[in-house]
């Protein structure tokens, strides 16, 4: 299945919205949105990942490289998961990397919060 990306921007934070398969052939265009919120830099960003059938490891390269360049210049991100991207996450020990939220509502709070 194809990727389909919806982006959509609120004044304090953006979701970007993946559904589909994100594996090698669909990079590219998730790279331009990464590139899109790394040049605008929101205070905060919410991948949801819910309706993600599928996660190869360059997309989940992509997600690495969003979020370390995206926390490095002081972005706050949240991942919206479900089960398989839970899953990955866990099998490649990188579930402690990644702030996660079970849905929109949890990533919400977690965006609206104070850092510490």
């Amino acid at each position: 299945m194809s990727l389909t990306i919806d982006l959509t921007q609120e004044p304090t934070y953006w979701v970007l919205r993946l559904a589909g398969d994100l594996d090698y052939g669909e990079c590219a265009a998730f790279r331009m949105s990464i590139d899109r919120i790394l040049k605008q830099l929101p205070p905060a960003s919410i991948v949801d990942l819910s309706d993600l059938e599928y996660l190869d490891s360059s997309g989940l390269g992509l997600l690495l490289s969003l979020s370390k360049e995206y926390g490095a210049q002081g972005g706050r991100l949240v991942l919206v998961t479900n089960e398989t991207v839970d899953n990955i996450l866990s099998l490649t020990r990188l579930n402690g990397i990644f702030s996660t939220a079970s849905s929109m509502e949890d990533a919400l709070a977690t965006v609206s919060e104070k850092p510490l």
